[in-house]
């Protein structure tokens, strides 16, 4: 992947930039090296191919020198980071209205962009890699020998999901204000991308399964009250959000279950603010920072209560993606909520 940005390779293998890519809570540091799972390794690999098959020769570099040598493209320049797989064989893309004047630093490729950008880069691959673990079996022995990037990509679904949370992270660094009228134009924002990025996700294998493993014991409820809260009031900031003074856990109780649930909603909504579900979560800490902690609070009890084997994990997975889908369309409508 150093290869790919442009970067030193010692980049990659720093802890901090390590969690960016994949999250703190899939990975230990042991000896000085990073340890994880089987399947963690098997959809980071994945996730990497996906990430260098986006920038390779016969994706969008060629996509773009094509759109170029035919004359003025339409979209500017994030039309031209569209990979051939965004449309199918039988599918004509639909003609976006032209940008703004593209900047003069705008690039014509994603190699570029991504040269010598780790941030950039790790927002990229986080959510790439989100996807692929949200929907990746975890077990499964046969599976360990499928391509897992040619199963989801070879989904229009999952492509158009893929294309989607690509130029959402992409676009805004390239033209922030046209951004949303492009995905709009091109049917990458909206309700049947939000159907296909959260039906059928497992959401307990990529995010509870994690926590509830982390660790044996927790800290004092007080200390691990503390911590959420202020992840959460950071989070929050991100969108202009106030901190939020009340309590988030309901009692002082030193529970475990409830402690795990909560950070992996906290984990959720973190992975879904790399995604196009980002402007409904934006909209919603606009009118009320209580919002995303309403939403983690709804999450978190959908864990808990599987943790707890209150219900089974189909249900639970179901729950959540109803919760998310509700939560987009509520905060994604031209209408104030009422």
């Amino acid at each position: 992947m150093s290869r790919l940005v442009a970067v030193d390779e010692a980049a990659f293998k720093d802890p901090q930039n390590i969690a960016a890519l994949i999250g703190a809570q899939r990975f230990v540091m042991i000896w000085g090296e990073p340890s994880a799972t089987d399947h963690v390794a098997r959809v980071f690999d994945n996730s990497r191919v996906l990430l260098t098959g986006l920038a390779s020769d016969t994706s969008i570099e060629h996509a773009a020198i094509g759109q170029m040598a035919d004359g003025p493209q339409q979209g500017g320049a994030m039309a031209a980071l569209t990979p051939a797989w965004a449309h199918p064989q039988n599918e004509a893309a639909a003609a976006p209205a032209p940008l703004k004047a593209e900047r003069d630093a705008s690039p014509n490729d994603l190699k570029t962009l991504l040269s010598g950008n780790v941030p950039l880069t790790c927002r990229l691959f986080r959510a790439l890699f989100e996807h692929m673990l949200g929907f990746a079996p975890a077990s499964s022995g046969q599976q360990k020998n499928v391509p897992l990037v040619n199963e989801l990509t070879g989904s229009k679904e999952h492509s158009r999901s893929f294309l989607s949370t690509a130029l959402f992270i992409l676009g805004a660094e390239i033209d922030r204000d046209e951004l949303m009228s492009f995905m709009m134009q091109q049917g990458l924002f909206g309700m049947p991308i939000f159907d296909h990025m959260l039906q059928t996700r497992d959401f307990c294998e990529a995010f509870h399964s994690f926590r509830h493993l982390e660790r044996a014991f927790m800290g004092s409820p007080a200390t691990e009250e503390a911590q959420l809260r202020n992840r959460l009031d950071k989070f929050n900031a991100q969108f202009g959000g106030k901190p939020y003074a009340a309590k988030v856990f309901e009692a002082n109780e030193h529970d475990k279950a409830k402690i795990d649930a909560y950070l992996a909603a906290a984990d959720l909504l973190e992975a879904m603010a790399l995604t196009p579900w980002c402007m409904s979560l934006n909209k919603a800490v606009s009118m009320a920072s209580s919002n995303s902690v309403r939403s983690t609070s709804v999450i978190a009890s959908h864990f808990e209560r599987f943790g707890r084997s209150d219900i089974t994990k189909e249900q639970a997975n179901r729950e959540i993606a109803d919760h998310l889908l509700a939560f987009a369309r509520q905060f994604s409508a031209d209408t104030k909520p009422a």
